[in-house]
């Protein structure tokens, strides 16, 4: 286990904050990546994080050998933020029990042997990043692949960062209600993982190597006001130290797909739009599940606003077709590499059946699992970013169904039903 240095023990504090987790609300945010425990080492240095008691040894589980494939390896580099210094409150114990951890996911997994047939490898889309976001000196709107948290002590991340020459991205704003924040944009290396940090303050980056930037758009609101009137409410900006709360998984969108993004979320998911602010050439979107207090939200801008040919709706594209060509008619296949760039919604509000029927009725890439009869497990948005649905489905679209009574009558169940990994497995593909 890596121990935290004393610097960034200092970031934490003894009392929980309100936050989500395993069970609660939109839980995590995964992303498939090339090199997961080095990431894993990063969060720890730089972040009150802990690693979840259900990780294999040493962030690598072994995938058994078959009689048509050799002994391979998934490496994993997964963490959640823990929510007080100790993690150590009632519900902490419970999660532990269950060995999810306490606190929001942050995840990078490498499942080695998974494909990415007619797209672009993990690799080439990381070095995407890496070009476009260079030294995070200018404004590109792959900064909006990010998580956003809220921590009380800014401040005290800049100095570690700026200490160790990590480079960041400088945000100012000012929210509906006058009150002025900053946010710092800070990426693990090398992976397609970005935070954003938010404080509510106008001194919080005093000691930082480069001057606040404004954003792109004057005016532009980094949170929606829902956010940051939940963070008010619950007190967070009352806490001391770094412990990081989560305020909104975001994406990039291109304009073509933002509609289409409307239409999953509002009518698919049965999700509320909460914020939608649009200034000159900039649009965001922000959605809230049932059950979640954590927002979803989407950034359009001009292409422009992002370095190369590469842009965002390129982006979409690539993860779209990968989908289409290992998952769409193969609901039970589990080999696409894409489908860990995802977040979770662990909810039993949501309408299960009215999801269910959209899924059918518009064709939506999904994903079922057959671990216990067969449920619907994974839906990908418009943007080819997946959702992992943790809603207490009984069942699956007629496709799952047909794939799972085909392998019910050939005996073949158990063959996709291990103890280890689950990724081990392939299920059923083309």
């Amino acid at each position: 286990m890596v121990q935290i240095p004393a610097v960034a023990a200092l970031l934490l504090i003894t009392t929980p904050v309100y936050s989500q987790y395993p069970g609660h609300g939109v839980s995590k945010s995964t992303y498939a990546c090339t090199d997961p425990i080095a990431g894993w080492e990063w969060m720890y240095k730089y972040f009150p994080v802990g690693t979840p008691g259900d990780e294999c040894d040493n962030n690598i589980c072994i995938c058994p050998a078959t009689s048509s494939a050799a002994e391979w390896y998934i490496q994993q580099g997964r963490v959640y933020a823990k929510m007080s210094s100790s993690d150590d409150t009632e519900h902490s114990a419970a999660r532990k029990l269950q060995g999810v951890g306490n606190g929001f996911g942050l995840h990078l997994v490498n499942v080695s042997n998974h494909l990415t047939t007619g797209g672009m490898t993990v690799q080439e889309v990381e070095a995407q990043f890496t070009t476009k976001l260079g030294s995070m000196s200018s404004f590109d709107s792959f900064m909006d692949f990010n998580v956003m948290f809220y921590t009380a002590d800014l401040a005290a991340y800049v100095t570690l960062f700026d200490a160790d020459s990590v480079p960041y991205y400088s945000f100012e704003f000012t929210a509906s209600d006058g009150t002025a924040y900053n946010s710092v944009i800070v990426r693990v290396p090398g992976s397609q993982l970005l935070l954003e940090l938010i404080s509510e303050s106008t001194v919080a980056l005093k000691f930082a190597r480069r001057p606040v930037r404004s954003t792109s758009q004057p005016g532009e609101q980094r949170a929606s006001a829902r956010a940051l009137a939940m963070m008010k409410e619950h007190s967070l900006g009352s806490t001391t130290g770094g412990i990081i709360s989560p305020l909104a998984v975001n994406r990039a969108v291109d304009a073509a797909t933002l509609t289409k993004v409307n239409d999953f979320y509002v009518n698919g998911m049965g999700a509320s739009l909460v914020s939608d602010e649009s200034i000159n050439s900039y649009t965001k979107k922000c959605y809230l599940w049932p059950g979640a207090t954590v927002d979803v939200c989407f950034y359009q801008r001009p292409d422009s606003d992002t370095k190369g040919d590469w842009k965002v709706g390129d982006f979409a594209d690539m993860l779209n077709t990968v989908h289409n060509n290992i998952v769409v008619g193969y609901p039970l296949c589990g080999t696409d590499k894409w489908e860990d760039n995802h977040y979770a919604i662990d909810s039993q509000q949501a309408d299960t059946s009215a999801i269910l029927s959209y899924v059918e009725k518009n064709s939506v890439p999904h994903i079922c699992s057959s671990s216990r009869g067969v449920s619907l497990h994974y839906v990908f948005d418009p943007t080819g970013w997946g959702v992992q649905l943790d809603l207490g489905f009984t069942t699956g679209p007629s496709d799952c169904l047909s794939a799972f009574k085909e392998l019910e009558s050939k005996n073949m169940l158990q063959k996709i039903q291990g103890t280890y990994n689950p990724a081990c497995e392939p299920g059923t593909c083309a």
